[in-house]
């Protein structure tokens, strides 16, 4: 289960058994206008609590995704995927939750794209009638990650996006030190798979929602 809470401070996600509970100020929260993370709230969401009545509308207002603008960030975000031989060694369990999470959400705008928004791992693999693709997507992994999950991933994520760009640093920790200090998404995948911002959802693992 995953549980939405508004605060007044940024604070670390909670993980208690399968409840996870992210926290959220109201700033961090408009980053998600436009988003795939706002359309799941705005669709999905059920309000428990709400006493000032400040989230419920913070809710309404989360927008549409534009789909052709998420998948062309998705791509460019895959530049982190073109240097394997420097990075795998070190850096395959990031790697391979954040092609799950770039594929994941590259299913997603697919399917809103088609008039059918979906934000369920299971209900995607009903709809492509393969099983297999479930297990692959999950953000929540039993056992240690493996060359040959991560390859299935990126070969997916190929299908959707086309080919990745060139990387233009070389490796992840070049990306931090040559991006460090402005705004990038490159930035803010390459802390993602070098495992520094935490071990909760994907969407508590991002101090500013992605995509």
């Amino acid at each position: 289960m995953d549980l939405l809470a508004m605060v007044t401070t940024s604070r670390p996600s909670v993980n208690v058994g399968n409840v996870n509970v992210s926290f959220y100020t109201l700033e961090q929260l408009s980053t998600g206008v436009g988003t795939l993370f706002g359309a799941h709230l705005k669709r999905d969401a059920k309000l428990l609590w709400d006493e000032y009545g400040r989230l419920g509308p913070a809710i309404e207002d989360m927008g549409d995704v534009d789909t052709d603008r998420l998948l062309a960030r998705a791509r460019n975000m895959s530049e982190l995927f073109a240097s394997l031989e420097e990075d795998l060694p070190k850096y395959l369990s990031g790697l391979l939750r954040e092609a799950r999470y770039l594929l994941r959400s590259c299913l997603y705008a697919q399917a809103i794209a088609a008039g059918a928004p979906c934000f369920s791992v299971r209900e995607l693999a009903v709809r492509h009638g393969d099983p297999n693709l479930a297990r692959l997507l999950a953000s929540r992994q039993e056992g240690e990650s493996t060359v040959d999950e991560l390859n299935e991933c990126l070969s997916r994520l190929r299908s959707i996006i086309g080919e990745f760009p060139r990387s233009r640093n070389g490796s992840l920790e070049a990306t931090v030190v040559n991006e460090w200090g402005q705004p990038s998404d490159l930035l803010s995948m390459a802390f993602m798979a070098l495992g520094i911002s935490g071990k909760g959802s994907d969407y508590a693992e991002v101090e500013k929602i992605l995509l």
